[in-house]
């Protein structure tokens, strides 16, 4: 089974040609994506927009046999709303689930895409960097802390983890609390300490390596 992906022309009906929508953004030359899930049919109200649509499964074997029957539906797998200040995203297809279980890096890039849509691009943290590392960020009186774990291995998703594999370096964005003054970093695996850029409340700082895990106290 697979998605569709289709971007609307400006002013137009949705088109796999036209400009794509921002949920669409890094498959500008993808117009279908694996899907393996199910899904039913849905009455979409007017100004929805639905950038995905399902394509009905078909014979994969043998090689002659292999081609979309339906190759276009109105069956959608994600429909986006925006009304006022608020936007809406609600996906029949679980798109999620699949990621869980075959984890196809297309699917994690939807996900955040939908994420960053919905969220403005308002994003409280951000960590830029190669490997694989699990982000937690908590608040405490008058400070931060940052626990980042590095998910990095051969085995990925996987126990037991068979090696530690050092990876980074990381930059690091997170928007401050209103009145928060903290512009001190603590580096408590590493021993560290050093002073953050902070610009229209975001501080930066980078992370050289992470070899297990590091936790960063901002205050």
């Amino acid at each position: 089974m697979r998605a569709r992906v289709n971007g609307p022309k400006a002013g137009d009906e949705p088109s796999a040609t036209g400009e794509r929508h921002a949920v669409l953004k890094g498959f500008d030359e993808t117009d279908i994506l694996p899907y393996g899930g199910t899904l039913s049919p849905l009455k979409t109200e007017p100004g929805t927009f639905v950038p995905l649509t399902f394509i009905p499964p078909f014979p994969t074997y043998p090689p002659e046999t292999s081609w979309m029957r339906e190759p276009k539906t109105g069956i959608p797998g994600l429909v986006l709303s925006e009304r006022g200040n608020s936007r809406i995203a609600f996906l029949p297809a679980d798109i999620d689930r699949r990621y869980m279980r075959e984890h196809l890096p297309d699917h994690g890039d939807l996900l955040a895409n939908v994420i960053r849509w919905a969220g403005k691009d308002s994003m409280p943290l951000v960590v830029e960097g190669p490997g694989l590392i699990d982000c937690a960020l908590y608040q405490q009186p008058d400070r931060l802390i940052l626990h980042l774990v590095n998910l990095t291995s051969a085995g990925a998703w996987r126990a037991p983890v068979e090696e530690l594999i050092a990876v980074g370096p990381f930059k690091v964005q997170l928007r401050l609390p209103r009145q928060f003054r903290g512009r001190n970093a603590r580096f408590l695996v590493s021993g560290k300490s050093k002073t953050v850029a902070v610009n229209n409340g975001m501080a930066t700082f980078e992370v050289n390596s992470i070899l297990d895990h590091e936790v960063i106290v901002i205050g």
